[in-house]
């Protein structure tokens, strides 16, 4: 986040985190978090993740790098080209800077644009097959920029089943007779406590700063991004259909659910209907339906885009 959101958050109480540990149980990662709840209340979670899940698992984000993917596209080209009749075509290759283009030449119109057509599609699929393996996808800003970014939807669908052990130890403290909003609430609060990692540029930063689920839970930190991810991950092992979206802002990420809001909750409209807005960044400590002045503004501003978090099939 910009200076300007941190600021908007110290209007709250920040979340204090009392006690991480993470040890080794045979090939097993067993997680031990302390932390003060939004009512002050201690709370405790333990719980343990198998060696197949932390197989399953991407442990980091893979740097984004233009050359190597435009280099990956340029020799895709290349050995496409190599199949085109000479005598029908002739193929030319342009580099400039950090773009990549060509141009065909010939008489017959209809089989150029044919080729043109051929190589075009190979030059996409080259390309997103390179983000795909990456994890990361296109994406156009809010103020309609395209760039490539961590692709959050698939990490959080990706996660959910290995990160139900998490989820289990949150919804077994969670207290008896409580409904679906004291678990997100909890759920927040212990998120909001995991010290934060400042948020890189999604545009220029090529996914350096992005923490997939499992990088957060055994380096203890995670921006703004990657804690909307881990809490997507783990509210959908709780609440495997209701309507959720990710809402990305300029500088900031946060989550959106459709429940039954309160009066007093802070809501986004998406196509007519309610979503309950729930932020698990932190420091601050922000329940279910509050958001910091700054996302306010930005939300007010239209500023942001949505991206569909799909349910869970259960496993």
């Amino acid at each position: 986040m910009t200076l300007l959101a941190l600021v908007a958050f110290c209007d709250y109480v920040s979340a204090e985190q009392t006690q991480y540990l993470r040890k080794a149980v045979g090939d097993d990662a067993r997680y031990e978090y302390r932390w003060l709840d939004h009512d002050g209340k201690a709370r405790r979670i333990a719980f343990t993740l198998p060696q197949k899940t932390l197989q399953m698992l991407p442990q980091q984000q893979l740097n984004y790098q233009p050359a190597l993917a435009m280099r990956e596209v340029e020799v895709a080209l290349l050995k496409a080209a190599q199949q085109i009749d000479p005598r029908v075509a002739r193929f030319s290759l342009v580099k400039r800077h950090d773009t990549l283009s060509f141009t065909l030449s010939g008489k017959d119109d209809a089989q150029l644009e044919q080729l043109t057509q051929s190589l075009k599609d190979t030059q996409k699929a080259t390309l997103d097959t390179y983000l795909e393996e990456r994890y990361y996808q296109h994406y156009t800003t809010p103020l309609l920029q395209k760039a490539v970014k961590p692709n959050h939807v698939r990490y959080i669908a990706e996660s959910v089943f290995p990160l139900i052990p998490a989820a289990q130890s949150i919804y077994d403290i969670v207290d008896e007779q409580s409904n679906a909003r004291s678990y997100l609430n909890l759920l927040l609060s212990w998120a909001q406590a995991i010290p934060y990692d400042t948020l890189e540029n999604r545009i220029t930063s090529n996914g350096s700063g992005f923490s997939p689920p499992l990088a957060i839970l055994n380096q203890n930190k995670g921006d703004c991004d990657s804690k909307a991810v881990l809490a997507a991950a783990l509210i959908r092992a709780f609440l495997p259909g209701n309507p959720m979206k990710l809402v990305l802002l300029h500088d900031h990420a946060l989550l959106a659910i459709s429940m039954t809001p309160l009066a007093t909750d802070e809501t986004l409209m998406v196509e007519g209907l309610p979503f309950i807005l729930l932020d698990p960044t932190g420091p601050g400590q922000l329940k279910l339906g509050e958001v910091s002045d700054s996302t306010r503004q930005g939300l007010a501003s239209r500023n942001y885009i949505l991206e569909n978090i799909p349910s869970s099939a259960p496993q």
